[in-house]
């Protein structure tokens, strides 16, 4: 078993006119993996904090952290946009398909342009981006070949200065997909 050397993001959109689902060969990235933590309830005068010291004696002014473990599962990527060696960029793996929805073998340019339209029409809870990289892949030792995330601030610099490579920013947090939600039975059998 091998886990996946670099991440691989899969996103549907509405893209070009139909929902397509775009493949993302990140090969040149480096990935930072980190637990995000915090509370729920943070605040004395909270109204969630309220209700809940009237069923739970002394709150107080404690805070309160509700959750299935410590925190959201977090993957900060940056990578660089080369060209056609990057790999699958958008719904064909065919570097001659160059068009709103695939950029295989386009240039770094045309490259960010796609990712950015897959990004502005996709990836909530109900249509979450999925993640394969490391043990979630299918040569990985996680359950799953794949983890679904939303994507925060999605960036591609696109520099005149640089006409060799465009550098991508994203950070992926792991979500629960809404459309196959998995019960608590199913995840703690």
């Amino acid at each position: 078993m091998t886990s996946q050397p670099y991440p691989i993001i899969e996103i549907t959109g509405y893209v070009d006119g139909t929902y397509r689902t775009g493949r993302f060969h990140l090969k040149k990235a480096s990935v930072s993996e980190e637990i995000r933590t915090g509370q729920l309830v943070t605040n004395g005068f909270s109204q969630a904090l309220s209700a809940i010291s009237r069923v739970v004696d002394d709150v107080q002014l404690d805070g309160i952290s509700i959750g299935n473990g410590a925190g959201q599962r977090v993957w900060q990527i940056d990578a660089e946009l080369n060209g056609v060696e990057d790999g699958q960029w958008g719904y064909s793996d065919d570097p001659s398909v160059l068009d709103a929805g695939s950029a295989t073998g386009g240039d770094r340019i045309q490259k960010g342009e796609v990712l950015l339209n897959y990004l502005e029409s996709g990836t909530d809870s109900l249509t979450p981006a999925r993640l394969i990289y490391g043990g979630f892949s299918p040569g990985g030792i996680m359950p799953d070949d794949s983890v679904s995330v939303y994507i925060e601030d999605p960036s591609v610099d696109i520099r005149r200065s640089d006409s060799s490579t465009a550098p991508v920013s994203l950070t992926c947090v792991r979500t629960m997909d809404l459309n196959n939600p998995v019960s608590a039975t199913e995840q703690n059998p």
